[in-house]
């Protein structure tokens, strides 16, 4: 058992994560993962899946920039890994997402969904993010990917627009310890025998976004919009356009 906030942690039914690494603070997991992936790089040694945990992130980052991650206002990992042959990277953080999702409805009975490419909300609010970063040196690639998800108290408090948190969402207290075991028991159990032939289909059943939704994509400095009409199997965007169907990897949804 491994102790962590308000209770404790049990790995040993985890079948992929090998390494627990636990933090009273950094500046961000994400930076920290990179910098684990690089050492182990430069000393030719390989890296066992290792998840990285801490109680703040003084520097906490998400696709669009800072992160709120205050002490004991949520939880804050990174996990990373060498990824098998044949992993589509591009799947790996909507995939994230859904298993992040999936662990709230079962652990904490809260009905989220998933906006696209990355994002966990309840209604209009978000609740969680994911960053995917990945490094590669010859034939070896590591992929090392953060999950940032506001549990404690006010989201107003976090002075990040649309925010919520867990409390807000069920109207009561969740264990942060007996969460964060729900969330990597569920990422371990995903891990250990994925199939990402089906994620696709998994994550557009929980989304946000139906056939036909208007939707806009800021990237570049500009702005596309059009209707929604699903993912691609890589899990890109398909947008309909006044000029044909456009199929988008990155971007950052502005309104939908």
């Amino acid at each position: 058992m491994i102790d962590f906030a308000d209770g404790s942690l049990d790995s040993r039914t985890w079948q992929t994560f090998q390494n627990v690494v636990l933090l009273a603070a950094t500046s961000s997991s994400n930076d920290l993962a990179s910098e684990l992936v690089e050492t182990y790089f430069t000393e030719e040694e390989v890296l066992p899946p290792t998840v990285i945990v801490a109680d703040e992130q003084t520097a906490a980052r998400g696709r669009k920039g800072r992160w709120a991650a205050p002490a004991g206002g949520g939880l804050y990992l990174t996990f990373v890994r060498m990824i098998a042959e044949g992993e589509p990277l591009s799947l790996v953080p909507l995939a994230v997402g859904r298993w992040v999702r999936e662990a709230l409805a079962d652990h904490a009975q809260l009905d989220a969904s998933l906006k696209w490419p990355n994002d966990v909300y309840v209604g209009s609010r978000k609740l969680a993010g994911i960053l995917s970063e990945s490094r590669t040196q010859g034939d070896e690639t590591y992929v090392a990917v953060g999950i940032g998800l506001n549990v404690r108290g006010d989201a107003a408090a976090l002075g990040v627009e649309n925010a919520t948190t867990v409390d807000e969402e069920t109207g009561r207290k969740i264990g942060l310890a007996s969460l964060l075991q729900a969330i990597l028991d569920r990422i371990d159990r995903e891990l250990s025998a994925p199939d990402w032939r089906q994620e696709v289909e998994l994550w557009q059943r929980v989304s946000l976004h139906r056939p036909g939704d208007p939707l806009t994509v800021r990237r570049d400095g500009s702005e596309l919009s059009g209707e929604y009409r699903g993912l691609t199997p890589e899990g890109f965007l398909r947008l309909a356009t006044s000029t044909g169907e456009t199929v988008l990897a990155t971007g950052e949804l502005a309104r939908w």
